[in-house]
């Protein structure tokens, strides 16, 4: 998603998922519910690097875990900056915001919740492209913290736009190791270069990119939003056919290489996107088979009037959740 629009389970089920399924797991029966509906929980992300936790970004509260796991969100992306947790290359991590991703951890274990870590960085550190031992780096230190919690998994990076697919496929080689070196068996969310986008999954290259990719235990991680050009920034504009078409190219590639989707990024308006909405959660849940889980975007408790947020208000839900309820 382009950067404007950002700033402007039974506990045997989740141990399941997060440490490593069997073969017969991948492909349920299709028109199944998605084993794991969620939602972003922004706040981790936002702010210019400078500025204090509290004023500048925020981690969600407890309370946000909780509300979203009575309206059946089984899972939870949780946007941070890797600067905040780890202030210089190859150094140590920030305490104080551990112990942020460790109460983010533990209320997402306490509710059912899989809790999907994700540098909200977009290949970036520091406004520049991110070293490959350096990404390595900072995922082996936090796979190191979290190795032995059966609810988390790793989100490798949000849409990293500074790469090419040919230059982001050897980086996600290193990370994987990096993380599997240290023993860790938790579910590992692998995204394209670029934005990610399901629509151009194989136009953009990133298929052929990731075409022998393999792991024990992944999720490839698209994004898709569905505005002219699917970056999600025209809030009011929905092009017919999108909610299906955009999905069927990645659906149909996956299927044939046995592989799990993530739709790690989503969002829409109503009334406006009602009806792309609709089609888009009914296709998700027609081709469950490769369609394991979702994060709608966006709850959190600073987004305000933003026309995508689902964070419940002075009335109540908010009209997008009864839609995405009805797909659970």
């Amino acid at each position: 998603m382009d950067l404007t629009r950002r700033h402007a389970l039974s506990g045997l089920a989740l141990a399941g998922i997060a440490s490593g399924m069997g073969a017969a797991s991948l492909h349920p029966a299709r028109a199944a519910n998605l084993t794991y509906p969620g939602v972003n929980l922004s706040g981790g992300e936002f702010g210019d690097l400078g500025r204090p936790m509290g004023q500048g970004y925020i981690y969600p509260p407890d309370s946000a875990f909780a509300y979203y796991a009575s309206r059946g969100m089984r899972l939870v992306r949780l946007p941070f900056k890797i600067e905040r947790l780890q202030s210089e290359p190859l150094g140590p991590l920030s305490e104080r915001d551990v112990v942020e991703l460790r109460r983010c951890a533990a209320a997402a274990k306490r509710f059912g919740q899989l809790l999907v870590l994700d540098p909200h960085n977009y290949g970036k550190r520091d406004d520049r492209p991110m070293a490959a031992d350096d990404l390595a780096d900072f995922w082996k230190r936090i796979a190191g913290l979290f190795r032995d919690e059966a609810g988390i998994a790793y989100g490798l990076m949000n849409e990293p736009v500074a790469y090419k697919p040919s230059e982001w496929r050897p980086i996600v080689d290193r990370v994987v190791a990096s993380i599997r070196d240290l023993g860790s068996t938790q579910l590992i969310m692998v995204p394209g270069a670029g934005w990610t986008g399901a629509h151009s999954w194989i136009s953009e290259g990133n298929a052929a990119a990731f075409e022998d990719f393999s792991d024990t235990n992944f999720m490839f991680e698209v994004h898709q939003y569905l505005d002219a050009n699917s970056s999600g920034t025209d809030l009011q504009t929905y092009v017919p056919g999108a909610g299906e078409s955009r999905l069927r190219d990645f659906t149909d590639w996956a299927r044939g290489r046995a592989c799990r989707g993530f739709l790690g990024e989503f969002g829409f308006a109503l009334p406006a996107g009602r009806t792309e909405a609709a089609a888009m959660l009914a296709y998700l849940t027609a081709n469950s088979d490769v369609w394991k889980a979702y994060a709608y975007w966006a709850g959190g408790p600073w987004w305000g009037d933003y026309a995508f947020s689902i964070e419940p208000n002075k009335d109540g839900d908010k009209p997008q959740m009864t839609l995405l309820r009805n797909f659970m």
